[in-house]
């Protein structure tokens, strides 16, 4: 059937993991979920993945510098640029558009392939169709 491509889903609320997951897989995607701070890092390095769901709100500290509440997912788009992360980054978050859009700004400044900012709450069908956009971008590449 071809390549399996993966997608990494971080968010503080297993609920919203829960769902990306499931909408994932029906597309034909392997997932991991993580819903704490201390794992993504690892979690990133040993899954490879080729699509990223990141949360901008996460609500957890870890052992990220958090320099403006509300923005710790800047700290995990400087970890995504510091290892040269080529997946696709779908930046999903209830910030207003405004803050969205300066997000997306400034992970695409770090030369990451920030490609979409969905506010949440989500339509699945929305996320269903940025899947299957970035899959037949995926199989034009090979994956790369």
């Amino acid at each position: 059937m071809g390549t399996s491509y993966r997608v990494l889903a971080i968010d503080d609320v297993a609920d919203i993991t829960d769902i990306l997951a499931e909408v994932s897989q029906d597309a034909g995607y392997e997932v991991r979920c993580v819903n704490d701070a201390s794992l993504i890092k690892r979690t990133y390095r040993e899954f490879k993945p080729h699509v990223i769901f990141l949360d901008l709100d996460l609500g957890f500290d870890g052992d990220f510098d958090l320099s403006e509440p509300g923005f710790d997912g800047l700290a995990i788009l400087q970890f995504l640029s510091e290892v040269n992360c080529r997946a696709f980054i779908l930046l999903v978050s209830g910030m207003d558009q405004a803050k969205r859009q300066m997000t997306r700004d400034l992970g695409r400044e770090m030369k990451l392939n920030v490609v979409s900012s969905i506010p949440k709450p989500f339509s699945i069908e929305k996320i269903e169709q940025v899947l299957v956009r970035i899959k037949g971008e995926l199989d034009k590449t090979g994956g790369n």
